[in-house]
């Protein structure tokens, strides 16, 4: 008998370098893939070209390189170069802001500071995950739910592939292959902030977790500087998170588990905490009529439930499985994952004063992968070891297509298939000269596709350059057809410079098709040439 005891015992848990082991060389290769499309890239690089540094999303990632030279200039202030309506300096975008900050203090490139901060963002993003599904599932489970959470993806491909047919007369979008806040990998390869965004925000849950279980100033303090960070970044995520915490409480008062005052208030310390700075964003939004206008132009309208479901595809499915799990069993520890999905699309398509439905997916994927890891086991308990594995494996599969189409759209991107990615070698001297030799409170017209690239590699405000952050951007962008044409009378093209600050004209091949021609105005001072570009100042009067 006693030389049966040792079989009887549980086995010693793992030392905490191994139990963190398989995170991190999980976190270190995600990082290290997602940097590689870029890194081929420049490789790559067509001749007589200059790669830009993005493939997804070009046109919001050049603006927040515009956000990061304002930081590096030392502004805690932003001001928006993409619109030439007079407007002061406001507290947004803190994020990039800090970076530029960091990129001046380190002596870096921007545009390696943003991928240095894009990696950074998939280490915290893995982590954090990893250590909330050490909180919320068994040891069994913690790998599976860490991939399907980080990997997991939806069908949408499928529907694409379809010619994307319309169903009860909705057609269905791929949204898992165009929306980078639907998964974690998406977030990952595409933009910093939205990565950093999702571990902040589990973060901040691990932290009200840690202080309903032990009210104590330090799980308080910590959760409040996650809060306040997200705060900066995603704001209309606090109140999200809030609601998500209350239908939590909510539900663990159901089930018998009554939370004492002074857990409550410890609780509420981290969201007070907020207030002032949602105070401050909210107060933008509707009462500074610069950013009330720019916020009216935003595109970020739910997208169709059923395109949503099937982007979110075979994670949802099983993540609806877990859940009916996690319900019967009234598994206190999943019961905050259990409120996460329904509470999000519910409010996704409720209307709000703001428009921006779809910036709250924002860590949607969390829960979604959690779950999924419990319905996938729920759905294998009963078979036999070898199928179980083999059905773990096709379903993972099936899983983790999508974000293997975007890792393989990104090396396509790499490959130069699509030109837009590059810019070329004379547009690209011409912004670093412009960058060195700008005056300040210069502004440049030019089309919308050089002004889209100007701000952010010149440091040089534009009339028109973004779809967001140009005021009347399609209003303008018609304004500058119609007084860059050929017989329009100088006067009236001077006036219309004069009326809008416009010191610089940025003439490129984009620029010469309108028929206009600069050269032939005396008061256009040709001062930088480089093949096919010329950069002119306008001369005073």
């Amino acid at each position: 008998m006693a030389a049966a005891l040792p079989l009887a015992r549980p086995p010693a848990p793992a030392p905490r370098t191994q139990r963190i082991g398989f995170a991190m060389v999980f976190a270190l290769v995600i990082a290290a893939v997602s940097l590689l499309p870029y890194l081929l890239a420049y490789l790559w690089t067509p001749p007589g070209h200059h790669f830009a540094g993005f493939f997804f999303i070009a046109d919001d990632a050049a603006t927040y390189l515009a956000k990061m030279r304002e930081g590096m200039d030392g502004s805690w202030l932003w001001n928006d170069p993409y619109t030439s309506e007079p407007h002061g300096g406001v507290f947004l975008f803190g994020f990039y802001l800090l970076l530029g900050h960091l990129a001046g203090l380190l002596h870096l490139p921007l545009i390696a500071t943003y991928h240095l901060a894009r990696i950074l963002g998939a280490l915290a993003v893995v982590l954090a995950v990893d250590r909330l599904c050490r909180q919320l599932l068994p040891a069994e489970l913690r790998r599976l739910g860490l991939v399907l959470v980080v990997l997991g993806s939806g069908l949408g491909f499928l529907a694409q592939a379809a010619g994307n047919p319309a169903i009860f007369g909705s057609q269905i979008e791929a949204l898992d292959l165009h929306l980078p806040e639907l998964s974690g990998w998406y977030s990952i390869l595409a933009i910093p902030h939205f990565a950093w965004a999702t571990a902040l925000i589990i973060a901040g849950l691990l932290g009200l977790l840690q202080i309903a279980d032990r009210p104590a100033w330090r799980p308080v303090a910590l959760t409040s500087a996650a809060l306040l960070a997200l705060t900066a970044i995603h704001p209309q995520m606090i109140p999200v998170i809030a609601i998500i915490w209350v239908a939590y409480r909510g539900l663990l008062l159901a089930w018998g588990r009554p939370p004492s005052w002074r857990t409550l208030a410890a609780e509420a310390v981290p969201f007070m905490v907020t207030l002032p700075l949602l105070a401050y964003n909210a107060w933008l939004l509707f009462a500074d009529p610069t950013i009330a206008e720019w916020a009216s132009q935003w595109r970020h309208q739910a997208p169709g439930p059923l395109s949503l479901g099937v982007s979110l595809g075979v994670p949802l499915l099983l993540a609806a499985g877990g859940g009916v799990t996690a319900w019967r069993r009234r598994d206190e520890g999943l019961a905050l994952m259990l409120v996460w999905p329904p509470l999000v699309i519910l409010l996704l398509y409720l209307p709000n004063l703001a428009s921006i439905q779809r910036r709250l997916l924002d860590a949607l994927y969390v829960p979604i992968g959690i779950l999924a890891a419990v319905g996938l086991r729920a759905l294998t308990a009963r078979l036999r070891r070898t199928p179980a594995r083999r059905i773990t494996a096709l379903v993972m599969t099936t899983c983790c297509v999508a974000s293997a189409i975007v890792l393989a759209i990104a090396v396509r991107f790499a490959s130069g298939a699509f030109p837009e990615a590059y810019v070329g070698n004379d547009a690209w001297q011409a912004m670093q000269w412009l960058s060195a030799h700008h005056r300040a409170g210069d502004r440049a017209l030019s089309s919308p596709q050089a002004g889209q690239l100007l701000p952010a590699w010149a440091g040089v405000d534009v009339y028109v350059g973004h779809y967001s952050e140009t005021l009347d951007y399609f209003q303008k962008i018609q304004k500058v057809g119609a007084v860059l044409r050929p017989g329009e009378p100088a006067a009236m093209v001077r006036a219309f410079i004069q009326a809008n600050g416009i010191t610089l004209l940025y003439w490129g091949p984009d620029e010469a098709k309108t028929g206009f021609h600069p050269e032939d105005q005396a008061y256009l001072e040709p001062i930088r040439h480089d093949g096919t570009v010329t950069i002119y100042r306008v001369q005073s009067p």
